[in-house]
């Protein structure tokens, strides 16, 4: 074979036409009608004005219809999704009115809750005289709480050795709010303890599960070193007994 037809095979494979794709790989690779429309719909507004009238023309085909319905047909989508939207946000404004409703009428309801509680306390308090604080804990909080309560109500701070009648009250009231916030502390200092211990208890398992592994494994490795001493030690033996055989 000459060298001018080598070059003309070799010329032939380089530039053989390609094969054309089948109808189905075109068929999947054109955008369906719906995802067309969609665009149209949703990005209209910030595609320039060629590309949108391209998507008319080929809605148009897609539709088989005439421009003067495809107008009427793109006016009528163009209501539709503003009325849409429309209604969108007047669903949001009416869920935002109704959870600032709900939150006016839960915080009112705090608010009474607290006050009823506040008044209960006061009303116990004076029918309920408490003797005077061994503790000095619990003589030191019912200060705090005491200077707490002159400072909400403006008053000066009553002197307990030799209090009037508003100092006797409020006296009475911070004695009882130190003892409840004593049981409170006791109260979240059990939970509190109750769960280091079960977090001690679990990393206390965990412990002991890893601890168990790592001599499982020490095990193992022993096991296979001792094994490999016997080995060494039979095939020493093998060979010395070999060696007197032969002599």
């Amino acid at each position: 074979m000459s060298l001018n037809q080598k070059s003309e095979r070799n010329h032939q494979k380089t530039h053989q036409p390609q094969q054309k794709c089948r109808s189905r790989i075109d068929q999947l690779a054109i955008p369906s009608r719906r995802l067309i429309l969609a665009l149209y719909q949703e990005h209209s507004e910030h595609l320039p004005k060629e590309k949108v009238e391209k998507l008319k023309v080929l809605l148009q085909e897609l539709y088989a219809m005439t421009p003067e319905e495809t107008e009427k047909y793109f006016e009528y989508l163009r209501q539709q999704s503003d009325e849409v939207a429309k209604r969108k946000n007047m669903k949001f404004l009416l869920r935002k009115l109704l959870k600032r409703k709900k939150r006016t009428k839960q915080v009112t309801r705090a608010y009474a809750f607290v006050k009823k509680l506040l008044i209960d306390g006061m009303t116990y308090a004076t029918k309920h005289p408490l003797p005077p604080f061994v503790s000095v804990r619990l003589r030191n909080l019912s200060n705090i709480i005491l200077e707490q309560i002159c400072d909400l109500k403006n008053v000066k701070i009553p002197i307990r050795d030799n209090p009037d009648s508003v100092g006797h009250f409020l006296i009475q009231v911070a004695d009882w709010m130190a003892i409840a916030v004593e049981q409170l502390y006791y109260v979240v200092q059990l939970k509190k303890n109750e769960e280091l211990d079960a977090i001690e208890n679990k990393t206390r398992e965990n412990t002991k599960k890893l601890d168990e592994q790592k001599d499982g494994k020490d095990g193992e490795e022993k096991g296979q070193w001792q094994t490999g001493e016997d080995d060494e030690e039979a095939a020493i033996l093998s060979e010395a007994l070999l060696v007197s055989e032969m002599e």
